[in-house]
């Protein structure tokens, strides 16, 4: 009995031992599988997450969309540093255009605001249509002057008197009084008369309007400019 007992008392010992070390091995596993499934389903949690907010399509929306506000806005200057030139231009010719309307009126300030846009403008084709615009106006004027005399044996300057013979003014009775007239007179007609009539007194075919040849002439025959 006693070794029977003590058998069985050593069987159930051994039993305990292994029973005790499978299951610290069980829970070693067990240990392990958790910790393997859990890191399974973070993973999948998180790849669900960006999958369900669509993280990578909208970090790639972002980036898009901040390339296309820069890109648009390089594109903007761009187009604003090539429109400038051309929004001066039309400016520059709104105001010829508008310049010559106040001529075909009469008013010399249209003339004088003409001169400075073609010796301030730096843009060629705004010279150049500048230019045009004040030789068509300046031919015109002339060629109405003349049809309108071709029937009058009156001399241009014997004209030029008739027209500024009223009060405040002062008729030209020599050159240099006419180049007064071209020179100050703010009624265009009366200008243009009187470049009219220093062709005549000269013999000089200076173009309508041409101040600077008028001047000029005068500065190399200042005895005759002189005004007496």
């Amino acid at each position: 009995m006693w070794l029977t007992g003590g058998f069985v008392t050593v069987l159930v010992a051994a039993a305990g031992f292994l029973f005790y070390s499978n299951l610290k091995d069980i829970r070693e596993d067990a240990k392990q599988e958790a910790t393997r499934v859990a890191t399974v389903e973070s993973k999948a949690a998180v790849e669900k997450a960006f999958d369900e907010k669509n993280i990578n399509d909208q970090i790639q929306k972002a980036a898009q969309q901040k390339i296309a506000a820069i890109t648009d806005r390089m594109i903007e200057q761009q187009i604003a540093s090539k429109l400038q030139p051309l929004q001066k231009r039309v400016l520059m010719i709104g105001q010829i255009t508008e310049s010559q309307a106040r001529m075909r009126l009469g008013f010399r300030s249209g003339l004088d605001d003409l001169n400075s846009i073609m010796s301030s403008t730096t843009d060629p084709d705004t010279l150049q249509f500048a230019k045009g615009t004040l030789t068509i106006t300046a031919e015109d004027f002339e060629q109405s002057w003349v049809d309108s005399q071709r029937t009058n044996s009156q001399s241009w300057f014997d004209l030029l008197k008739a027209y500024t013979n009223r009060p405040g003014w002062n008729s030209p009775q020599n050159l240099g009084e006419v180049v007064g007239v071209i020179n100050k007179n703010k009624d265009l007609n009366v200008v243009a008369i009187a470049f009219l009539a220093f062709q005549e007194l000269t013999g000089e075919k200076v173009k309508m309007f041409d101040l600077r040849a008028v001047n000029n002439w005068c500065s190399s025959h200042e005895p005759k400019c002189k005004v007496k």
